[in-house]
């Protein structure tokens, strides 16, 4: 079992998420317990998304998408809509698990925008979602505080061990379902 990890954050994130400096895991030989991971983070370039674990790289992978106006840039713009695809498919080749997280809630995503088609980049990435594997994680949250960096850090680093652990502990009875 894991004791300790490091995340991976892309040099190019303007606003990088927090990482606590342990996480708690259900014990692979007993589900009533908790495993603690020690976490560390560090910068680097990544070829593949904005986050993951160093290690890991192939398994797990957070694109991170920072507002609708992204979104739609990203899904209309002729040139960026190129350059997107590229980046999806080489996340979906490049992992297992490739994830995309959204920062807005669906109403944020579908609110007006003059001169825009909130819905046909919906639909894009829709499309884009399955076409690439992408699992969407909608995470609406307002302001970029430590404390709400740190949370979705935390959530997110989640979504980057369980794979590992699932990998790991493969020839042990996991009971978490």
């Amino acid at each position: 079992m894991i004791r300790e990890i490091t995340v991976v954050i892309d040099t190019r994130e303007q606003y990088p998420l927090f990482f606590p400096e342990f996480i708690h895991v259900v014990h692979p030989d007993n589900p009533t317990r908790t495993w603690p991971i020690k976490v560390s983070a560090k910068r680097g370039t990544l070829h593949l998304g904005d986050y993951c674990l160093e290690g890991y790289e192939t398994l797990a992978v957070i694109e991170r998408k920072a507002s609708q106006l992204e979104i739609l840039k990203n899904m209309t713009d002729a040139k960026d809509k190129a350059r997107q695809a590229r980046a999806f498919k080489r996340l979906s080749e490049g992992c297992k698990y490739p994830y995309l997280l959204l920062e807005a809630s669906p109403a944020h995503l579908l609110a007006p925008v003059p001169g825009k088609h909130p819905e046909v980049a919906i639909q894009m990435l829709a499309c884009a979602m399955l076409k690439y594997r992408l699992q969407l994680v909608l995470m609406p949250w307002r302001g970029r505080s430590a404390e709400v960096r740190r949370k979705i850090g935390t959530f997110c680093l989640h979504l980057l061990v369980a794979p590992v652990i699932m990998r790991e502990t493969q020839d042990v009875k996991v009971n978490l379902l």
